[in-house]
């Protein structure tokens, strides 16, 4: 009898870490909360949401299980969001109760041309910093990420968006531009921070600037 149960215990810990070991990395294919991710994301005006083959997962460095998917179809305003990928940090007691509770969702964007920032720049409030990137910004490439950060009830709280920019032309005053210039960004609903600038402002060669933006304050 105690063979056995030393076998069933044995057993049972094989499972389980053979459960983590797949929750960890490939994760294991469902399509049952599709519907109530998309739910939740409709309480949102202007959201529309599709998603396609969904993983759930685990995070074991943040103790956190979250839904996976690649290149899901996502438009703001009637704006198409060129994400490439998408997790959903969820709630493990919501489960439990068949009521999901978002907790963050996580999006990395497929490279973009930093000019098509243009069309996001209708969400943007009036601003300079709107006015920037529609008349100043001429070329480059945008790597990024953001995190948005949701209440109990599902309403937006708060986000960072954090990436690099490579190749980046720009015009900063009158026949003042910046070429073939790289940096990295980190930004919340109140500022944006700009680290590691490198590049050349017309014949003046950069090796490491840094530019704080107020967006509060315009």
């Amino acid at each position: 009898m105690k063979k056995i149960l030393i076998n069933l215990i044995l057993l049972l810990a094989i499972f389980l870490t053979s459960l983590l070991v797949i929750l960890s990395t490939i994760g294991i294919e469902t399509n049952k909360f599709n519907k109530l991710i998309t739910k939740k994301a409709s309480k949102e005006k202007n959201i529309f949401l599709n998603l396609k083959t969904i993983k759930f997962k685990i995070n074991l460095k943040q103790s956190s299980l979250f839904l996976e998917t690649e290149n899901p179809e996502i438009s703001y305003r009637d704006i198409l969001v060129p994400v490439q990928n998408i997790k959903v940090y969820i709630n493990f007691l919501s489960l439990l109760k068949s009521d999901l509770t978002i907790k963050k969702i996580n999006l990395t964007l497929k490279e973009l041309d930093i000019t098509q920032l243009n069309k996001f720049s209708k969400i943007i409030k009036p601003s300079n910093f709107k006015s920037y990137l529609n008349n100043k910004i001429k070329a480059g490439k945008l790597m990024s990420e953001i995190d948005i950060f949701l209440t109990e009830q599902g309403a937006l709280e708060d986000f960072v968006a954090k990436g690099t920019v490579k190749g980046l032309k720009a015009e900063l005053l009158k026949n003042l531009n910046l070429t073939r210039t790289n940096l990295g960004f980190f930004a919340d609903k109140n500022d944006i921070l700009i680290k590691k600038i490198s590049g050349f402002l017309e014949d003046i060669k950069i090796s490491n600037g840094d530019i704080k933006l107020n967006l509060e304050n315009g």
